[in-house]
């Protein structure tokens, strides 16, 4: 497996794995459940990786029931160790970070590639500071002077990604309406524009923009991003957000249309060079206005 920091993406790792050995051992959960002597429900929640799996079970009783090779032990081990561990951010309370979208952070924190379409704003993972505050300050959630700077800071950290060693491959897709709709001051307009022209430097960010010439396009149900693992067969994970919570999706026919969605979308985009002349052009506009 290629190396991931993400406890999330190692537990995503090792339940994959476990469904394909047991499949290809012709077993079934229950079968392994008397196997370790537990419920059926504590095999899906380890299969579906809602919980660790535990060492001690790995070792003296998973491994010898699939005939995993004594060899490849370590690999697997390795794993689940590093499966409990803590990601930075669960540090976080759930003020700032609640359960269901703690889940995707940790994803995202170990994503090989993030494909996103936006239709309203910024993605978190390209907005400046003051574009975020201005985010924050117009939630309708209820937050104090500190968990607003906490709730910035947060989405700052979550910037990190791309300080690993091997950062994941982002493309994003914008709808014309993210560079207008004003967020903030004027200047926090310029320096987010700015940002996005300049994050494109980076040869693994491409920034497109499907401008309101356009017409009627596939992104218009609404935003969403695409998640890839490092890692063989695994068909990736779709996000989608609402107001109080988010739908994880993973069947293949899920993964398939948003996949064909993002392929049109990208085909009625401007190229990228296109694009970042908009962005840069409307940011001049925001510079303009202001005198």
């Amino acid at each position: 497996m290629t190396e991931t920091s993400s406890p999330t993406v190692w537990r995503r790792w090792l339940a994959f794995e476990l469904v394909r050995l047991r499949r290809e051992n012709g077993l079934e959960q229950k079968d392994v459940a008397k196997a370790l002597r537990c419920t059926k429900a504590k095999v899906s929640y380890i299969e579906t990786a809602e919980r660790p799996v535990v060492l001690r079970d790995l070792e003296e009783v998973l491994l010898p029931l699939y005939g995993v090779p004594e060899e490849r032990w370590p690999t697997y081990l390795e794993a689940a160790s590093n499966s409990r561990r803590k990601g930075w951010w669960e540090s976080y309370g759930s003020e700032t970070l609640p359960d269901w979208f703690s889940l995707f952070v940790g994803l995202e924190q170990g994503a090989s590639r993030i494909r996103t379409y936006e239709a309203q704003l910024v993605p978190g993972l390209l907005q400046t500071s003051d574009y975020a505050n201005a985010l924050l300050r117009r939630s309708t959630m209820e937050r104090s002077e500190h968990e607003l700077e906490t709730s910035a800071r947060f989405r700052m950290s979550r910037q990190s990604v791309f300080g690993r060693e091997n950062p994941p491959r982002l493309w994003a897709i914008l709808d014309e309406a993210v560079l207008r709709r004003l967020v903030g001051s004027r200047e926090t307009m310029r320096f987010q524009l700015e940002r996005l022209a300049n994050a494109t430097r980076d040869p693994k960010i491409t920034i497109q923009v499907v401008p309101f010439a356009t017409g009627a396009h596939p992104g218009m149900t609404g935003p969403f991003t695409m998640l890839g693992f490092p890692w063989e067969h695994d068909p990736g994970v779709v996000f989608l957000e609402y107001r109080s919570g988010a739908l994880y999706l993973e069947e293949a026919h899920a993964i398939e249309s948003h996949t064909v969605a993002f392929e049109h979308l990208c085909a009625l985009a401007l190229p990228p060079d296109e694009s970042i002349s908009m962005i840069r052009t409307i940011a001049k506009e925001f510079s303009d206005d202001e005198h």
